[in-house]
């Protein structure tokens, strides 16, 4: 299943969430009508939670089935709301002290391999300790910014149009996916992880995109059915 949304009128819905198969985390301002579509598509349990005070959670964090990767800026109330949330499913909290604090923009992850941006090299076995998956350095369409430019479930692949194909065919391998493509959306957008939140039975994407977007995400995440 595949839906349109805002976020309050915000389009660029993947800076403000994340999700893997089991879990969605969304920033506190959404109403219990978008929190059901949303918990409706992606058949997970839901946390509205801020990280480091700010609503960017797409943006700062990084989930896969092992763990959940926050920034140095996450406060002791939000960690311990995260960890009471999180206790139940076995998920690692761990906090990457990195000065760069946009995790989420530097890191592509699902629970078979990830892909973090040459900003973060110096971190790559924590980040592969943490997330318990084979982790490469690189980018994406000569991008570092890795999580904004791609979106990546268990199942399928959509990166930045620019991506050349053997980089492609790279990342599926890395991925292990059956399904992948390029493409944009919100009209455009090519910055599709800002604009998507996926896991392998659904797909939540930004309010602007448009009939022939939305067929290539579906496609590229293998959701049509």
């Amino acid at each position: 299943m595949i839906i349109k949304k805002y976020f309050s009128g915000i389009p660029t819905i993947g800076v403000l969430s994340l999700t893997n198969e089991d879990i969605t985390l969304l920033p506190i301002f959404l109403d219990e009508k978008d929190i059901d579509e949303v918990k409706n598509v992606l058949k997970t349990n839901v946390l509205k939670t801020n990280i480091g005070g700010s609503s960017l959670l797409g943006s700062l964090a990084v989930l896969n089935k092992y763990a959940l990767l926050l920034p140095k800026i996450v406060d002791k109330d939000e960690l311990r709301i995260l960890e009471n949330f999180l206790d139940e499913y076995d998920i690692l909290i761990h906090i990457l002290k990195s000065k760069n604090t946009a995790l989420g923009n530097l890191i592509l992850t699902n629970d078979k391999g990830a892909l973090i941006s040459p900003e973060l090299k110096e971190f790559k076995k924590e980040v592969e300790d943490a997330l318990n998956v084979p982790v490469e350095v690189g980018e994406i369409a000569e991008l570092p910014t890795v999580g904004s430019n791609a979106v990546v479930t268990n199942k399928g692949l959509l990166v930045h149009p620019l991506t050349e194909d053997d980089e492609l065919e790279f990342l599926k391998d890395l991925f292990k996916v059956e399904y992948y493509g390029k493409g944009t959306a919100n009209k455009g957008t090519t910055s599709v992880g800002a604009c998507i939140i996926a896991n392998s039975k659904g797909a939540v994407v930004g309010g602007d995109t448009t009939g022939p977007e939305l067929l290539r995400i579906e496609d590229a995440l293998g959701l049509i059915e």
